[in-house]
């Protein structure tokens, strides 16, 4: 726990999974007294609260021409599967 106003705050729990509900994300955990429970992951150090959730990959118009550009040229090249190479 790293929220330092949490009641837990400094105990090392163990954490089983993630449970997201209305959108926040939460860690269930085991207790000190052994009992399940939740604690929202912004209150831990779980995982970098910076980092987004999903990475993605953005291309302008240019970078999309230039990989449909390299995608044809693979498929259309001699001696590739595409191209029928592997047509048995």
């Amino acid at each position: 726990m790293t929220a330092s106003r949490h009641p837990l705050f400094g105990l090392l729990l163990a954490a089983h999974h993630f449970r997201r509900v209305d959108g926040v994300v939460f860690l269930v955990v085991t207790l000190p007294d052994g009992s399940p429970g939740t604690i929202r992951v912004d209150a831990t150090d779980a995982v970098d609260a910076t980092a987004p959730e999903e990475a993605g990959l953005v291309l302008d118009g240019e970078g999309l021409r230039s990989l449909r550009h390299l995608v044809t040229r693979f498929r259309t090249r001699p001696g590739s599967a595409a191209a029928g190479e592997d047509d048995k």
